[in-house]
């Protein structure tokens, strides 16, 4: 996968999280692993649906969404200690699922880009994704440059 120039820049993501690294996330040579950067993108992923879908929401449409597909490119090197930021928004939305694009930046840089498919259940197979959901997502759409 390689990012389109518009999603290596942090003002393309409508939700933003800065998460710390931590010390456990270090590889021998000193960056932070390939591994701990997949849990970066987990983080924003999950703070996207949060605002998305709310609990009450879920609940009430009996929503279970599932990871489909996830891409990660690494363009550089993560270190510890430095903050880390993921740029979240939504790229596409389909009858029953969506996808979110995301973008790791660290000191300002753009260190990678990821891009996650998911799919809404009913707990056995793919479900529609309900109108309110649908209309959460799409004030989350990101804006291609």
């Amino acid at each position: 996968m390689k990012p389109e120039a518009y999603r290596l820049q942090l003002e393309t993501y409508p939700l933003v999280s800065t998460i710390p690294s931590r010390f456990q996330d270090l590889d021998p040579l000193g960056h932070i692993n390939n591994v701990a950067i997949g849990a970066f993108y987990e983080e924003g992923r999950s703070a996207l649906n949060r605002k998305a879908f709310p609990l009450e929401m879920r609940k009430a449409n009996g929503m279970r969404m599932v990871i489909a597909d996830v891409h990660i490119a690494y363009l550089d090197e993560a270190f510890y200690p430095s903050d880390l930021v993921v740029g979240t928004g939504i790229l596409r939305i389909g009858g029953s699922s969506y996808t979110i694009g995301q973008g790791l930046f660290q000191d300002g840089r753009c260190i990678g880009a990821s891009e996650a498919v998911l799919v809404n259940t009913d707990g056995k197979k793919p479900a529609p994704v309900p109108q309110v959901g649908r209309e959460a997502l799409e004030k989350l759409m990101i804006k291609a440059a």
